[in-house]
């Protein structure tokens, strides 16, 4: 069908009144679209810290430190604050470092310096002070200086010196019961004699004043040797042979006899004198009646009062005394005097099993060794 001209100018018409209507519509939905993809790109995360406390984290478009500051409430910065910008997760974070001050000792004087958290050895570079590794930094030269803590730097001087020093000689006393009957009776068994040690001190001054003296070298020149004295001791062994703990007096296992009340007597001999059995007479050998006690049996002799320990002793020997009665056993000692001064002593002896003595005869054997060695 065809359009009359008239009509067509109608249309015409209409178009020129609606299309700037339109044109303004659709350039505002542009320019709105633009706005808000421009805002949604410049809003970020970002976390507000202040060394003085508080944090908090605010979604804005902001990136100037006041304005930030400003929008979390947090009081402004001073002359000699800090902003410290750093990356986090979702966005960043505005550290806010706020100056303080710092009393640095050294050298005998007190100055100030301005930081928001250096280190030790920061701070003391900033003031221009060396210091070397003798010298002492507290706090440490790598940890940081807290608000309210002071720096101080110490000099250290060592000066080292060498000397001879004499070593007395030690005092080693050995216990016995032996003394029993004199107890304040000694018994020299080595006469000691001093050593002489060269040593080597540090002295250590701190800001010129002497702090301490360490020991830091010390080399024997002669050997100090120990005066070695016998004193009475309560119940203290005579002979070092070992056996069964002993509780009230007694062994507390493998007692196969007990013979109490029984006379014993002391001898002596030659430093290498043996026995009738063979073995060798040392502290801890005894002369007995073989028929009432046989050689090699492990026994425990004690007085009846219990002041007196021979202790663990070995049958090693006999003697007229004792086959004919008149005593039941005879205690060697070392020392002629030592017989003497327990020359007659009432006795309770306990006889150990072949099974029990069995358990310690490799360690009294050692014992043995070590005893005939000296």
């Amino acid at each position: 069908m065809a359009v009359s001209v008239k009509t067509k100018e109608h249309i015409r018409r209409r178009l020129a009144l609606a299309l700037p209507k339109w044109g303004a519509l659709l350039g505002g939905a542009a320019a709105l679209a633009l706005s808000i993809l421009f805002t949604s790109q410049a809003l970020h995360y970002v976390i507000v810290s202040d060394t003085d406390g508080g944090r908090q984290r605010i979604l804005t478009a902001a990136d100037d430190p006041d304005a930030l500051l400003d929008q979390t409430g947090t009081p402004p910065l001073g002359e000699h604050d800090e902003v410290v910008w750093t990356q986090t997760p979702d966005g960043e974070e505005l550290q806010v470092r706020r100056a303080y001050t710092v009393q640095v000792t050294a050298d005998g004087q007190t100055q100030p310096v301005i930081t928001t958290g250096a280190t030790a050895a920061e701070l003391l570079a900033q003031l221009g002070i060396s210091y070397d590794e003798n010298d002492r930094l507290t706090p440490a030269a790598d940890e940081v200086v807290p608000d309210g803590t002071p720096l101080v730097l110490q000099r250290v001087e060592y000066r080292e010196y060498t000397q001879d020093e004499a070593v007395p000689a030690e005092r080693q006393e050995i216990p016995t019961s032996l003394f029993y009957r004199k107890q304040t009776k000694e018994m020299l068994l080595q006469q000691g004699s001093d050593g002489l040690d060269t040593v080597t001190y540090r002295e250590v001054y701190i800001d010129g004043e002497w702090a301490e003296t360490q020991e830091i070298d010390r080399v024997t020149q002669v050997a100090m040797v120990p005066t070695i004295v016998k004193v009475y001791g309560e119940q203290a062994p005579v002979s070092e042979f070992v056996g069964p703990e002993i509780e009230d007096g007694a062994p507390v296992e493998g007692v196969a006899a007990v013979y109490s009340g029984q006379r014993a007597t002391g001898y002596s001999a030659s430093a290498t004198a043996k026995g009738a059995s063979g073995r060798r007479l040392t502290y801890g050998t005894v002369a007995i009646n073989p028929n009432v006690i046989p050689y090699g049996s492990l026994m425990y002799i004690t007085s009846d009062d219990g002041r007196f320990v021979y202790g663990y002793a070995y049958a090693a020997d006999t003697g007229t005394a004792m086959m004919d009665g008149r005593a039941f056993i005879d205690l060697y000692y070392e020392t002629y005097s030592e017989s003497v001064d327990n020359a007659v002593i009432p006795v309770t002896v306990y006889v150990l099993d072949d099974e029990t003595a069995a358990q310690y005869k490799a360690e009294n054997d050692a014992i043995l060794e070590r005893l005939l060695a000296d």
